[in-house]
């Protein structure tokens, strides 16, 4: 595969302790973990007054990071193409459903519209009035590798800027023990392929596949909280910690039978 050159314009960021990009930046400059602090999500005032009491906690989740990271895009977010990746999606609105059979067999339209994993990117269309296309992708750990390679070949084939979207929602017992996501954590990038005519982004990045057998993912960096490992999206935060790293810093990612290598490129003038 030839390398993908793309340029990330803004960002947004959500996990305990993480509550936005510059909270991570400043824990990747100090090398240490976030002190624990609840999750608040702020209440999703660009979806209309339905929409926002219907929003479950992973639709909150993810619309939150995104309207940080639109706060900073130089684009219209209504020509935004885009691409959501989550490892399971649904959250609590799963535990529910499974509650509802168990108890009276009965489910509620609403449940159910919820329940499917591309309800966030179904929302995202109704708060910015985004009629382009969108991908929504799951793939386990690898949902963050495999989103952000859509996100860039998509930005490349179309010429258009990209939203990519990266969510894991808290699960609720007992459905945490057979997926360990305790913790929701969130992550958004506005992208674009590098010969696209843009405004200066946040950085340059190289991304290519390798092959696994010669070399291994890289581990987590010790500035994020180890309980955090069942979640996909943390990868994208570590991602994103390539920022505070010097040209030619590399970060593997496992997608599929493969390694997807996100290297930091030199800036251009």
């Amino acid at each position: 595969m030839k390398p993908l050159i793309f340029e990330l314009h803004a960002a947004g960021v959500l996990a305990p302790g993480l509550p936005t990009l510059a909270d991570l930046r400043q824990a990747c400059r100090d090398g240490r973990a976030p002190e624990p602090s609840p999750l608040v999500l702020p209440p999703l005032s660009q979806l209309p007054a339905a929409e926002r009491r219907r929003a479950s906690q992973a639709v909150r989740l993810a619309l939150a990071c995104v309207a940080q990271a639109l706060e900073s895009s130089p684009f219209d977010p209504a020509q935004l193409r885009s691409v959501f990746a989550t490892d399971e999606g649904t959250g609590e609105v799963c535990q529910q459903m499974l509650e509802a059979l168990a108890t009276t067999g009965q489910i509620s339209p609403l449940l159910f519209t919820n329940s499917v994993h591309n309800a966030p990117s179904g929302y995202f269309s109704i708060g910015w009035g985004n009629k382009q296309p969108a991908t929504v992708v799951s793939m386990g750990l690898d949902s963050f590798a495999c989103g952000l390679l859509c996100a860039v070949t998509d930005a490349m084939a179309s010429g258009q800027p990209v939203l990519l979207v990266v969510s894991d929602p808290a699960m609720t017992a007992p459905l945490d023990e057979l997926l360990p996501v305790t913790q929701g954590t969130a992550a958004a990038f506005v992208l674009t392929a590098a010969n696209a005519a843009a405004a200066p982004g946040l950085g340059r990045f190289r991304l290519a596949l390798e092959p696994a057998a010669d070399l291994a993912p890289s581990p987590l960096p010790d500035w994020l909280r180890p309980e955090w490992a069942g979640n996909s999206s943390v990868r994208a935060l570590a991602a994103l910690g390539l920022l505070e790293q010097p040209a030619g810093a590399v970060a593997r990612f496992a997608l599929g039978g493969q390694l997807l290598a996100l290297a930091r490129e030199e800036a251009q003038p």
